[in-house]
């Protein structure tokens, strides 16, 4: 082949590569629509919550309700090996001359083009939820500043509560909670406590599918992740591998995202109001320890003789749980989940969760204004 010719054809390689440059448009489309949307938080309510997402939600829902299997997860572990893959064949064929440098350049264009796909799709098929109004103002709850014995009133509730439930759920050899008919048993009655729930608050009363459980859940552990929901497919996950006592617990939270609750701290709060209208003791019981679990903490910090107190309330089968399930994750603790930590917490703050990982705590501002309002 003649220099000239060659010339001329990579000439044409690198046309045909920049015309590919306009797309990458997306990734910063991505980041300023979003930054749009939080300032009209009344529009994505009325336009995009209440009447695109319903839509949206309700026909993936139905799409991935045919198998028990995450969807999502299969397709991440093949996206992951075909981008690997491709990825060294392109570098190999660029080492040994096959291809021209032009042709590698168009490869990571393309990759890059995708992830802003992926990134705009994320918020059009959910993401948006996060900047729809605060579900107290949803649900018009008295959320304000609250005395430490109201927090410890609270706090004696439940426990009150998680001892009565303690008592009716089934335990292993060593005394630990557990679910004795597997995980999905009880998943499958979780669209059911929502169906309940939904005909006391309207706002809970769309139709919800089962949680999935996944199957590298032990990976989540290291990570520190207990569930996570994955818009591009509509399906609720959930760490299968963790311990019994806030599984359920983790599978409502995630079934609140599915029902548009993006901010995590309000997901709590939904998965606590949905396990305690179940009519199972164990998703009950569940729910009534994760909001027992945060407000505690939340006394702790406040006034540790009272916490105290209420620690020595619980009956002897709620501690076996605590320190079982303690035990379990601070066996994952180490860089894997300092750095999934430290991901999610810019991954929150990125979508107006100015807290990061501490807006957790909202859940039990939530929890007061919910017994005050004469729940």
């Amino acid at each position: 082949m003649s220099n000239e010719r060659s010339k001329s054809i990579s000439r044409a390689e690198w046309k045909r590569q920049f015309r590919k440059l306009p797309w990458l448009l997306l990734i910063p489309l991505g980041i300023f629509v979003p930054r749009l949307a939080a300032q009209h938080p009344d529009w994505i309510e009325a336009y995009y919550s209440e009447k695109i997402y319903p839509f949206i939600s309700a026909w993936m829902g139905k799409l991935n309700s045919f198998t028990r299997a995450s969807l999502a997860e299969c397709i991440l572990f093949a996206l992951v090996i075909t981008v690997a893959v491709l990825t060294l064949a392109y570098l190999y064929r660029l080492l040994f001359r096959r291809i021209r440098f032009s042709a590698f350049v168009g490869y990571l264009l393309s990759l890059c083009i995708a992830g802003g796909v992926l990134l705009n799709l994320f918020y059009v098929m959910w993401g948006f939820n996060y900047f729809r109004p605060s579900l107290y103002t949803l649900l018009t709850l008295p959320v304000e500043e609250r005395s430490t014995d109201e927090l410890e009133a609270a706090c004696l509730r439940l426990a009150e509560e998680a001892n009565a439930l303690r008592g009716k759920v089934r335990e292993n050899e060593e005394g630990v909670f557990t679910l004795e008919e597997g995980y999905e048993a009880y998943f499958d009655q979780i669209p059911a406590a929502y169906a309940a729930l939904g005909c006391e608050l309207p706002l809970f009363s769309r139709r919800t599918y089962a949680a999935k459980g996944v199957a590298s859940s032990v990976g989540l552990s290291y990570a520190g992740i207990s569930g996570i929901f994955i818009p591009h497919t509509g399906e609720a996950n959930v760490n299968v591998d963790q311990p019994a006592l806030l599984m359920l617990s983790a599978a409502a939270h995630e079934t609140a995202h599915y029902l548009g609750i993006a901010r995590e701290d309000e997901a709590n709060f939904a998965s606590y109001l949905a396990c305690t209208h179940s009519q199972d003791p164990s998703i009950s019981y569940s729910g009534t320890m994760l909001a027992l679990i945060h407000c505690g903490n939340k006394l702790y910090a406040a006034d540790k003789e009272k916490y105290s107190a209420l620690y020595a309330t619980y009956n002897e089968g709620v501690v076996r749980d605590i320190r079982s399930n303690n035990a379990y994750w601070d066996s994952f603790e180490g860089p894997v989940e300092e750095a999934a930590t430290t991901l999610n917490d810019n991954y929150l703050k990125f979508n107006q969760q100015e807290d990061g990982v501490k807006s957790y705590g909202m859940m039990v501002d939530l929890i007061l204004a919910y017994f005050a309002a004469g729940n």
